[in-house]
C-alpha cells in the first residue's frame, strides 16, 4: 500500500525522533485537499510523553500550513478522534447473501452487532468529575 501511495505522490510519512531514536511514526496520505491519518505508532518506552499525540499535532499543523482543508482520522472510535474532530461521519455497511449459509452468516452478524449495541446502551454512563 505504501509503495502504491508513494508512486502516486500521495504518501506522507511523519517521524518524531529524539537523539537519533525514532519515537513515533505516522503513515498518512493526502488527496483532494485532505490529509488522511492512516496509522500512527510509537515506542512504548516513551508512552508517558504522549509521542503519538505530539506527532499528530505536528502533522495537523503541517497540513493546515500547506493549505489543506481537512484532516480525516478515518474510521474507528478512538477517544482522541472525538476530542479533535469538528464533525463526524457515520459509515454504513451493506451485506448481501447468495445462499442459505450466507443468509445464516448475515443473520448471525446482525445479531452480534445488535447485542453489542444493546450492551453498550445498558452500561451506566460515567459521571463527569467535579470541578
Amino acid at each position: 500500500l505504501t509503495s502504491v501511495l508513494a508512486d502516486l505522490g500521495l504518501l506522507r510519512i511523519f517521524v518524531l525522533d529524539l537523539d537519533d531514536t525514532i519515537v513515533a511514526v505516522s503513515i498518512n496520505f493526502e488527496q483532494h485537499g485532505t490529509m488522511m491519518a492512516f496509522v500512527t505508532t510509537y515506542d512504548p518506552e516513551y508512552e508517558r510523553a504522549s509521542p503519538g499525540m505530539v506527532l499528530m499535532m505536528d502533522y495537523i499543523q503541517w497540513s493546515f500550513d500547506r493549505g489543506l482543508a481537512t484532516v480525516d482520522f478515518l474510521c474507528g472510535g478512538e477517544d482522541f478522534k472525538r476530542r479533535f474532530a469538528t464533525q463526524s461521519v457515520t459509515l454504513s455497511s451493506m451485506m448481501g447473501a447468495r445462499g442459505l449459509r450466507g443468509h445464516l452468516a448475515a443473520l448471525a452478524d446482525q445479531a452480534s452487532h445488535r447485542s453489542k449495541s444493546w450492551r453498550t446502551r445498558r452500561q451506566p454512563k460515567a459521571e463527569a468529575p467535579d470541578e
